[in-house]
């Protein structure tokens, strides 16, 4: 090989080993980089709404996406209370039974399952009709 060709390769490996250094250097740290929060894992299905959901004949109260059974009663900020059978007093006075998939928020609103299919079937009825509709 000539003194030529010998400069040309040692360059090339030079180049390839640079290259190889380069790719696994850690990126610098940025100043004032906050590390990512650790995820916090939850059963498949649970909900993330904070509140509480009839669920299998118990009651579940989620906050912060942490979901367990209510133990004892639970006192919301406008003075419903929720206890551990279902039992719901309002602020009002009234009571009224959670039934299965019934949801109530930490304010105190209610949300039955048969109004959630109500309001799912009046969508669906107005998509329909949109779709229906022709350019004239």
């Amino acid at each position: 090989m000539n003194q030529y060709a010998k400069l040309g390769l040692v360059l090339l490996m030079a180049g390839v080993a640079f290259q190889a250094q380069a790719q696994t250097k850690a990126l610098p740290a940025r100043r004032g980089a906050v590390a990512p929060k650790a995820r916090i894992a939850t059963a498949p299905g649970a909900t993330m709404k904070d509140g509480f959901l009839m669920k299998d004949g118990k009651v579940m109260a989620t906050r912060n996406a942490q979901t367990s059974a209510v133990g004892r009663e639970e006192a919301l900020v406008n003075g419903t209370k929720v206890q551990p059978d279902g039992t719901v007093m309002m602020a009002d006075g009234t009571t009224v039974r959670l039934a299965e998939g019934d949801y109530m928020s930490l304010t105190g609103r209610l949300t039955t399952r048969a109004w959630q299919a109500e309001q799912d079937s009046l969508q669906q009825l107005k998509m329909m009709k949109a779709k229906g509709k022709k350019k004239k």
